[in-house]
C-alpha cells in the first residue's frame, strides 16, 4: 500500500489523572467485537491475532462505555455513540495492519495523521465522515493515555470545510471586526490613575495574573506595562491569512514586511507546502505589527529568540495555547458567535478561506491561504446566506 505523507499536528486526548480504575471487564455488547472484515484480514496473520484483537477491543470498548464521555466524571459514552465510534475504529485498525504489513494494536499519532490524510483524499469520502473518524480516534488516544500509560496528543490539521453536509463552525465576516476589537480591549488596561481605588484594586489583581507578580508590587508602571499589541497583533495577521495554529508557532519576525505590508514566508518555513508566499496584511495590521515588534524589542524574553510569538511560558504557540487565547479574547468581548457554535483558531483560518474563496476569487484565496492545491480551495467555495441574499438584491 502507498503510504500517505504525514499531517502535521492531530490533537487529543488530554491525559487527566491515573488514579481512574479499570472499566469493568463484564460489560456486554450487542455486536460483534470484531467484524468479519477484521476477522478475514487477521486471520491472514495468525488465528491467534483474531482471539488478541478481540480481547483488546473488549477492553477498549468496555473503558470508553465507562469514561469515554468523561473521565474525570466516570461519564460513558451512550450506546448508539459507541457502537459507532467500533466500526469506525475497525476501519483504522484495518488500515493500519495494511500499512505496517503486521498485525499491532498500537495506532500512534503519526499513523493517525496519515490515515486522516488518505480518508481525506479518497473519493465520495465527505469531510463529515472524515471528522467523525478523527473524533474516534480521539477517543481511542484517551484510552491509551488512561490505560497504557501514553501520553499522545493529537490535534486534526486538515483543510475541512463542512462538518454535518451544512455549513461548517467558522467565524462569519461579520465577526472579524469585533473580534479584533476584543483583542485590543483585552489587552489594554486603563491609566492608574483614571480610575477610583476599588477600580484600580480589581485591575491590579488583573494586572498581576497577566505580569505574573504579587498583587502588592502592582503600580503606575506595571499598569502601563499590561497593556500589549501581541494578540491584536496575532489576531489581525491572522484575520488576513488565515494563519494555522502551527504557522503562529513558527512565524519568525524576519517573515514580516512593513514595506510592502506583507507577510513573506519562504518556502524552507512553509507549513505542508515547499513554496515561498507573500500574503498581504492591511495597513491597519501593518500598525499592530509595528507597534509588537517595537514592545517586543524591548522584551528579555525574546532576546536571542526569533519567534514573532511566544507565550507567558516563553514557548512557541500551539493549537492548545492558540484555543486558549482565542477563548479568553472571546469572553472577554462581544463578538457574534452562536452559542451551539464551537469555535477554534481553525475557524478563523476557514471564515478566512471561506471568504476570499467565494468574494475575491479561489486563485486568489489558494495563494493567500497557502494551499498547495486549488483543490482544497474549491472546498471553501459554496453558497451561503449572504452571498444569495446580496444577489436577490441585484438580480433585477
Amino acid at each position: 500500500m502507498n503510504r500517505a505523507d504525514p499531517l502535521d499536528n492531530l490533537g487529543s486526548g488530554d491525559a487527566v489523572s491515573a488514579e481512574i480504575p479499570p472499566a469493568p471487564e463484564d460489560y456486554e455488547f450487542e455486536y460483534p467485537l470484531v467484524s468479519e472484515r477484521s476477522k478475514g484480514d487477521l486471520q491472514e496473520f495468525g488465528l491467534n491475532m483474531v482471539d488478541d484483537y478481540r480481547d483488546f477491543k473488549h477492553e477498549l470498548l468496555s473503558w470508553l462505555a465507562t469514561y469515554g464521555k468523561n473521565p474525570e466524571k466516570h461519564e460513558g459514552l451512550a450506546r448508539s455513540t459507541l457502537e459507532s465510534t467500533h466500526y469506525k475504529l475497525e476501519t483504522a485498525f484495518r488500515w493500519l495492519w495494511r500499512y505496517e504489513n503486521q498485525y499491532t494494536t498500537q495506532f500512534t499519532p503519526d499513523h493517525a495523521d496519515k490515515f486522516v490524510r488518505v480518508l481525506d483524499q479518497s473519493d465520495g469520502m465527505i469531510d463529515s465522515t472524515v471528522l467523525h473518524h478523527a473524533k474516534d480516534i480521539k477517543r481511542y488516544f484517551r484510552f491509551s493515555n488512561h490505560v497504557r500509560g501514553t501520553d499522545y496528543e493529537w490535534e486534526l490539521d486538515v483543510e475541512l470545510s463542512q462538518a454535518n453536509g451544512d455549513e461548517r463552525d467558522y467565524l462569519r465576516r461579520s465577526a472579524f471586526e469585533p473580534l479584533y476589537q476584543a483583542a485590543l480591549d483585552h489587552s489594554s488596561v486603563k491609566s492608574y490613575h483614571s480610575v477610583s481605588p476599588d477600580e484600580r484594586s480589581q485591575l491590579k489583581s488583573f494586572v498581576a495574573q497577566r505580569l505574573g507578580i504579587p498583587k502588592e508590587k502592582v503600580g503606575p508602571a506595571e499598569f502601563k506595562e499590561a497593556n500589549s499589541w501581541k494578540y491584536p497583533s496575532m489576531i489581525a495577521v491572522t484575520l488576513d491569512t488565515g494563519l494555522r495554529p502551527i504557522e503562529v508557532g513558527r512565524a519568525k519576525v524576519s517573515w514580516v514586511n512593513l514595506e510592502d505590508n506583507e507577510l513573506n514566508i519562504p518556502k524552507d518555513e512553509a507549513t505542508k507546502n515547499e513554496a515561498h508566499w507573500n500574503c498581504a496584511i492591511k495597513g491597519r495590521t501593518a500598525k499592530a505589527l509595528k507597534r509588537w515588534l517595537d514592545e517586543r524589542a524591548s522584551m528579555d524574553k525574546y532576546d536571542g529568540r526569533d519567534e514573532l510569538w511566544l507565550t507567558q511560558k516563553s514557548s512557541p504557540y500551539s493549537s492548545k495555547s492558540c484555543n486558549a487565547l482565542l477563548h479568553r479574547v472571546i469572553e472577554s468581548g462581544d463578538v457574534p458567535i452562536p452559542e451551539h457554535k464551537e469555535i477554534s483558531w481553525y475557524s478563523i483560518r476557514h471564515g478566512v478561506a471561506t471568504y476570499w474563496a467565494n468574494h475575491v476569487g479561489p486563485h486568489h484565496a489558494k495563494e493567500q491561504l497557502r494551499h498547495k492545491s486549488l483543490n482544497t480551495t474549491m472546498k471553501y467555495l459554496h453558497s451561503d446566506a449572504e452571498t444569495r441574499n446580496s444577489a436577490v438584491e441585484q438580480i433585477w
